[in-house]
C-alpha cells in the first residue's frame, strides 16, 4: 500500500475524523450489524471503542391488518465511523471488509478521503435524530376529536367515504359517532380508533378565550424551558407550575383549532418540563396530524415554535423559522408575534442554534 497523504500535513493517516464509508449497492438489511459486533469484539479485547454513527428512520408498514413500524437506514449504505485512516484499515482486514471508502479527494497536490468534521457531525445527528421519532402514519386518537371535525373513513365497508363527528368521545361513548354524508340511508355509524384520518377541524367553537390566555402560566411555562435545556435542570417552582398547568387544563376539550392550538402548546411544555415522554410523544403526534388543517398563521407559528423548543426537532426548526422569522419585517407588527419572535430566538439561544 503506498503512503497515504493527507489534507492536513503531519497528521497522515493517524488523524482522527469522522470518515464516510459505505456498503456495496447489493448489499441489503442492516448496514450497522457488522459495526455493532466489531464494537462488542472492541470491549471484549479491551481496545480503543468503535465509534460510528449508522442514522435509520422509522417506516410504518402495514402487515395483517395492522401498522408495524420498522427501522430502515436514513442515508442508504452510508456509514459514519470516528477513528484514524490505518485504524479503519485495520478493522477492514480484520471485520468490516464490507465497508469502503468514498474515493480519494485530490486537491492541490494533496489527498484524503471524505470526511466529517465534528460540528457538522453534530448537525447530521441533529437533523438524523429529526427523523428517527417521526412515524409517516399516525392513527389519530378518538379522545382529540371533538363534535364538528371532518374525518375520512379509512377501513371497513365504508372505506374512503367522508364524514363529520357527530357525537365525541366522553359520557359512556368508547368510539366516535360519526354522520356520513351522502349517504341517507345509513345516517350514523361507529367508527374505531384506527379506521379513519382526519381531514378537516371544527372552526365553529365560541369558547372563551380568557380561559387559556393566562399569561403567568404560559410565560412561566416558557422560562422552566429555559431551565429544562440549561445544565442545571428544571426547579420545584417550574415542576408546580407545570403541574398546575396540568390540572387546569389536562382535561379541557376545545372546540376550534385555533384554541386546540393553544392548549396544545400549554400542555407540551408543561409535559416536557416534567419529563413525561409518552404524554409529549403523544402531543407531538396530535400536533402533527393537524399541523396541515391549520389555517390561522399565528395559531401554526405557536404549535410549531412550541413543538420546536420542546423537542429541538430539526423539521419543527426550519418550518418554524420559515414561517416566523418573516415577520421581522412587518412595520406594524402585533404584541403577539413579537413575543412569538421573541420565543424563537430564546429556543435558538438555549438549544445551541442561534447564528
Amino acid at each position: 500500500m503506498g503512503k497515504i497523504v493527507s489534507s492536513r500535513k503531519g497528521m497522515g493517516s493517524h488523524a482522527v475524523r469522522w470518515y464516510i464509508l459505505v456498503l456495496p449497492v447489493r448489499h441489503r438489511g442492516d448496514p450497522a450489524r457488522a459495526l455493532r459486533m466489531e464494537a462488542d469484539r472492541s470491549v471484549k479485547r479491551d481496545e480503543a471503542m468503535l465509534e460510528y454513527f449508522a442514522p435509520k428512520y422509522i417506516e410504518v408498514k402495514r402487515k395483517g391488518g395492522e401498522f408495524v413500524p420498522t427501522e430502515r437506514p436514513l442515508l442508504y449504505n452510508y456509514v459514519f465511523i470516528r477513528s484514524t485512516e490505518a485504524e479503519i484499515y485495520r478493522r477492514q482486514r480484520s471485520a468490516l471488509h464490507a465497508y469502503s471508502f468514498l474515493p480519494r479527494v485530490h486537491s492541490g497536490g494533496e489527498s484524503h478521503y471524505p470526511y466529517l468534521s465534528d460540528a457538522e457531525m453534530r448537525n447530521l445527528r441533529w437533523v438524523a435524530e429529526a427523523y428517527r421519532g417521526e412515524l409517516p402514519v399516525y392513527v389519530p386518537e378518538s379522545g382529540r376529536l371533538v363534535k364538528g371535525d371532518r374525518v375520512r373513513i379509512t377501513e371497513g365497508e365504508f372505506k374512503g367515504v367522508e364524514a363529520v363527528v357527530a357525537v365525541q368521545p366522553g359520557a359512556g361513548h368508547k368510539e366516535v359517532v360519526v354522520c356520513i354524508e351522502g349517504c341517507l340511508w345509513v345516517p350514523l355509524m361507529r367508527v374505531s380508533a384506527g379506521q379513519y384520518e382526519i381531514i378537516g377541524l371544527n372552526e365553529s367553537g365560541k369558547h372563551v378565550y380568557t380561559k387559556l390566555s393566562n399569561e403567568r402560566i404560559f410565560q412561566g411555562l416558557h422560562k422552566a424551558l429555559r431551565n429544562y435545556h440549561s445544565r442545571g435542570g428544571v426547579t420545584d417552582a417550574d415542576r408546580a407550575l407545570a403541574e398546575e398547568a396540568l390540572r387546569a387544563y389536562g382535561k379541557l376539550q376545545m372546540d376550534s383549532d385555533v384554541m386546540r392550538c393553544k392548549l396544545a402548546s400549554i400542555l407540551l411544555m408543561a409535559h416536557t418540563v416534567l419529563g413525561n415522554r409518552e404524554e409529549r410523544g403523544e402531543l407531538e403526534a396530535f400536533s402533527r396530524t393537524i399541523l396541515p388543517l391549520l389555517k390561522a398563521e399565528q395559531s401554526r407559528a405557536l404549535l410549531l415554535a412550541t413543538l420546536y423548543g420542546c423537542t429541538d426537532n430539526n423539521m419543527y426548526y426550519h418550518e418554524a423559522h420559515a414561517l416566523i422569522v418573516p415577520w421581522r419585517k412587518e412595520p406594524d407588527m402585533k404584541k403577539s408575534k413579537r413575543q412569538l419572535l421573541q420565543w424563537l430566538d430564546d429556543y435558538d439561544e438555549w438549544l445551541g442554534h442561534r447564528g
